[in-house]
């Protein structure tokens, strides 16, 4: 397979991601559940009070890490690109759909936003390119990098 197709197969079996922001010069990086697209788009809830979300807020150049199997031959995916809050109703009401199909939570986020009743905010990763570290499929040199 192809490293394009090799992320795309493998996005869904990721649960949590870590996010790596920076302010003032200084990095910062946190853990996140998350769920993709069909575009390989990247979504997450946080609090607009946590530090990645205010970070966010000022410099939305943002990396991304995902690990995929832990033990060796280890596979996982990085990716640089940007983020944003998400306010269109029709893009939360189908991603809260795949966070809820894969994490049995969130059922009342979409209503509680409709609303103005929620709390959290749900984020966007667009990726500018990914890399592909998977060392099951290119076991010599495991790095393949993407753009898009």
């Amino acid at each position: 397979m192809e490293p394009l197709e090799l992320i795309r197969s493998y996005l869904p079996r990721g649960r949590m991601m870590q996010i790596a922001t920076v302010a003032d010069g200084q990095p910062w990086i946190c853990t996140v559940y998350y769920v993709e697209d069909d575009d390989m788009n990247l979504y997450w809830l946080s609090l607009p009070t946590r530090r990645h979300s205010q970070e966010i807020a000022k410099n939305n150049k943002i990396a991304v890490a995902v690990p995929v199997k832990f033990d060796k031959p280890v596979v996982g995916i990085q990716a640089e690109g940007t983020a944003e809050a998400v306010a269109d109703k029709a893009v939360i009401a189908a991603v809260m759909q795949r966070y809820v199909e894969r994490y049995n939570s969130g059922q009342q986020f979409y209503d509680n936003f409709v609303a103005g009743k929620n709390q959290h905010v749900l984020f966007k990763f667009t990726p500018a390119s990914y890399v592909l570290f998977d060392e099951v499929n290119f076991p010599d040199d495991g790095r393949r990098e993407v753009a898009l």
